[in-house]
């Protein structure tokens, strides 16, 4: 038998504005909007709502926001990946391996990031998640 189990806390990102309304005409630069407060305070949150959306504004033109960096983060991780094996022995020199394997073997979500571009259609929701649990079995003759 074996496992591998891995746990993590969600990985930090930032926001940004749609577009370059800082006008910095440079790639370098991410245009970050306003934070007028806690974006997780008092908030419950779900798929189409992932952090309060509300704590965000827009730059005005030629201006710099002030939300700082990686204030958002992703959700919880948690995976589970099981083997187990056993081999029976048909003659002398002939053995019958049969093997199962389990991928995300709990079936726990494991959601990916919200849209973190303000003005877009996606922003706050999450749309997407990793591969859900896969199971595979598989047969080996030893000789």
């Amino acid at each position: 038998m074996g496992s591998i189990v891995t746990r993590a806390s969600g990985r930090p990102y930032n926001v940004i504005n749609s577009g370059n309304p800082a006008n910095t005409g440079t790639f370098n630069i991410v245009s970050r909007p306003n934070l007028i407060g806690d974006p997780y305070a008092g908030f419950t949150r779900s798929l189409n709502m992932d952090f309060n959306i509300a704590d965000f504004v827009a730059t005005l033109p030629y201006t710099l926001g002030s939300e700082g960096r990686n204030v958002l983060r992703q959700r919880r991780f948690f995976n589970w990946d099981f083997s187990a094996h056993k081999e029976f022995r048909l003659r002398e020199r002939l053995r019958l391996q049969f093997r199962f394997e389990a991928f995300a073997f709990t079936n726990t979500p494991r959601f990916g990031q919200a849209g973190a571009t303000l003005g877009t259609a996606t922003f706050g929701k999450i749309t997407g998640a990793d591969t859900p649990r896969n199971l595979q079995f598989g047969l080996k003759l030893v000789w």
